[in-house]
């Protein structure tokens, strides 16, 4: 048992080292294509895309979104946004055409990037996303 309680501080360290986020890179990709998903395993689950991505210099990024969803006349298509470029992440939001407001974080990972999105339903609906 000894030598496992030696280990612990190792293993914890180790955790925390990987569990640290990662910063979003200088040069952001020119585009993001990934998905929103909603519900136990993501039982719901649909596309959404940042198109011509570009970094401001006043820590703001521009894009053109399009967010899909599941009522066909509320899908969001090109839609100029403005979002925040902090050191850890990606922030925007935008209103779809039925009124429904959208704010979402994407956040560098090992296989692409990943965050979450809300609505301002009551209460919230909480949107896994993921995106490369």
């Amino acid at each position: 048992m000894k030598p496992f309680v030696r280990l612990v501080p190792l293993l914890l360290l180790a955790t925390g080292a990987c569990a640290q986020a990662q910063e979003v890179p200088k040069e952001l990709p020119k585009d993001l294509h990934g998905r929103w998903s909603v519900g136990a395993a993501g039982s719901k689950t649909q596309p959404f895309d940042l198109e011509n991505v570009k970094r401001q210099d006043d820590g703001t990024f521009a894009a053109r979104l399009t967010w899909t969803t599941t009522d066909p006349r509320c899908i969001l298509r090109y839609q100029p946004i403005t979002g925040s470029v902090t050191a850890t992440s990606l922030k925007f939001e935008s209103v779809t055409p039925c009124g429904e407001a959208i704010n979402a974080e994407l956040k560098p990972a090992a296989a692409g990037w990943v965050g979450q999105a809300t609505n301002k339903a009551t209460p919230p609906v909480v949107m896994a996303l993921t995106a490369k």
